[in-house]
């Protein structure tokens, strides 16, 4: 190498340190103008964090109704599998021939313990009599009553029968309730559906339950890993989209299983069942079965500053953004994030709604560095140019000069 290569080469490498030490001197006087290529504003708006899962829709409700032998004997049905049910619909009925006739037992019954019952009364009424006539029979003077014996021996035998009237009093109303029973029993020999909806099963057999009735209304239901079930929680929003639609529909996790739904084992990963109430303002199409997107609303915060996490510097000390000011120069801020979900960062503190910032974070940047940009002529509307008096544009278009 020459002497002149090696001292062109001394002077590059002179040339560049002087320039690298200015850069990252603190307290240097020397003014930088930065190009600023991308901005952005800070933004209000509200973060959803979701978590994806997978459901099908079921009835809202499922009904189970019961035969019962000791409400009578059964008549028929009164609808078929598939059938359409409102509330109140007769679904089967029992016959009234044997409530009728057990009716009449309990009638019977009843009246041969009320003719016993009147019988003892007037039994009583006799025994009375014959005490007050012994009782009232005269009596020598410093002689024994010879009556007394009689007259006790009529009080024993009155308290004995008024006993009797009082467990036929009991036999009574025992009998009266029964005949109320049947009475109701009467009434309601037809079992009816408690919701609207549709016949799901009919057992022709009476095996319990002879008849199952499931709701219009439907549910989302689904399973979640044993990662994901620690994230979920009843209560949480929900949004369900159906297959083969973009419609989003809300709803709330309604219950979550804490046991899996089959036997554990250590080398398959258990699943745990949920389910998602659907708002009622919804009105869906699909049918039972049909699958739908799940997304778990896991965290929620509304109307937040927000900004692109590109804009966001990190080093040791904290966090930053750069903000481009009226003033044609940029300021570092000094910010305390939130959550930050996928490029999106909150922003609690350190910026305002509606400040410019910088999406770039380079290096050598610093606070109070002038700023320019490009001029995108594409952008220029006549109308703004003209709203511009001729003071403002001498003074923009010398400020542009000599930023350069």
């Amino acid at each position: 190498m020459t002497w002149k290569a090696r001292l062109l080469a001394c002077a590059v490498v002179l040339f560049l340190a002087c320039n690298i030490t200015l850069l990252f001197l603190k307290n240097d006087k020397i003014n930088r103008t930065y190009h600023v290529d991308e901005w952005t504003s800070v933004k209000k708006q509200d973060l959803l964090e979701t978590m994806p899962a997978r459901g099908v829709l079921a009835p809202k409700e499922e009904q189970h109704f019961y035969y019962e032998n000791s409400t009578g004997t059964f008549k028929g049905f009164l609808v078929e599998k598939g059938d359409e049910v409102q509330q109140g619909t007769g679904l089967f009925e029992y016959s009234p021939d044997d409530i009728t006739l057990t009716k009449e037992e309990f009638q019977i019954e009843k009246d041969k313990l009320e003719n016993e019952q009147e019988n003892l009364e007037s039994h009583i009424s006799d025994l009375e009599s014959m005490q007050r006539t012994l009782s009232s029979a005269p009596v020598e003077e410093d002689q024994p009553n010879p009556n007394v014996y009689m007259i006790q021996t009529l009080e024993r035998d009155i308290y004995e029968k008024e006993l009797q009237i009082s467990r036929i009093d009991s036999e009574i109303e025992k009998y009266e309730d029964l005949i109320e029973s049947a009475d109701e029993s009467l009434l309601n020999l037809t079992v009816e559906s408690e919701i609207d909806g549709t016949v799901k099963s009919i057992k022709q057999d009476l095996t319990n339950p002879v008849v199952t009735v499931i709701s219009n209304e439907q549910k989302v239901e689904g399973t979640l890993s044993e990662q994901e079930v620690k994230k979920a929680a009843e209560g949480m929003k929900v949004f369900i989209t159906p297959a083969g639609s973009n419609k989003k529909i809300n709803g709330t996790i309604e219950k979550i299983l804490n046991h899996p739904t089959s036997e554990p084992h250590a080398e398959t990963e258990s699943r745990y069942e949920f389910s998602i109430a659907i708002d009622e303002s919804n009105e869906l199409e699909s049918l039972h079965g049909e699958h739908v997107a799940v997304q778990i609303v896991t965290n929620e915060v509304i109307d937040t500053l927000t900004l692109p996490y590109q804009a966001v510097k990190n080093t040791k000390k904290g966090k930053y953004t750069y903000v481009i000011q009226s003033n044609g120069r940029v300021e570092r801020k000094k910010i305390k994030t939130g959550i930050k979900i996928n490029q999106t960062q909150e922003v609690k503190e350190g910026i305002a709604n509606g400040e410019v910032v910088l999406l770039e974070r380079s290096p050598f940047l610093k606070s109070g560095f002038p700023f320019i940009t490009s001029i995108e002529p594409n952008k220029l509307k006549k109308k703004d140019l003209k709203e511009l008096r001729k003071k403002e544009m001498l003074k923009y278009t010398a400020r542009g000069f000599l930023s350069r």
